[in-house]
C-alpha cells in the first residue's frame, strides 16, 4: 500500500515538473496557440508583420509580438514583458528599444493630410 502511495505522489510531482518546464519555455502556450517551435511567420500572419514587434528572447529565439497586447514591462537585467493574456517573455531588447518600436507602430497609423492645397 506503502509503495503505490509513493509511485502516486511520484507520478503527480513529475506532472508537475513537466508543466513548470513547459511554462518557463513558452512551450505551452506556443503549441495552445497553434504556432509551431520557433517558427516566427506563423506567429506574424504576412510578411511585414503589422501591428507586431520584434524581440530576441533570451535564448536568441525571435519572437512577435502584437503592440496592442502588451500590457507592461519591467527593466530588471532582462526585459520582462507582461501580455494581456498573463503570459509574460523575458527578452535580450531594452526597454527603451521596445518602446521605440511601439512608438513606430503608433506614428505609422496615423496619416496627416495637407488641407492647404
Amino acid at each position: 500500500m506503502r509503495i503505490r502511495r509513493q509511485n502516486e505522489n511520484q507520478k503527480i510531482m513529475d506532472r508537475a515538473r513537466k508543466a513548470r518546464k513547459e511554462r518557463i519555455s513558452g512551450e505551452r502556450s506556443r503549441q495552445r496557440r497553434g504556432y509551431s517551435l520557433g517558427d516566427a511567420e506563423n506567429q506574424v500572419g504576412d510578411k511585414e508583420g503589422k501591428g507586431m514587434i520584434k524581440v530576441v528572447r533570451l535564448n536568441g529565439e525571435e519572437l512577435y509580438l502584437n503592440v496592442l497586447q502588451i500590457e507592461s514591462m519591467e527593466s530588471i537585467p532582462e526585459t520582462k514583458v507582461k501580455m494581456m493574456n498573463g503570459d509574460y517573455y523575458l527578452v535580450k531588447d531594452s526597454a527603451d528599444s521596445v518602446m521605440d518600436q511601439i512608438r513606430a507602430f503608433i506614428k505609422s497609423c496615423f496619416v496627416c493630410e495637407d488641407k492647404g492645397q
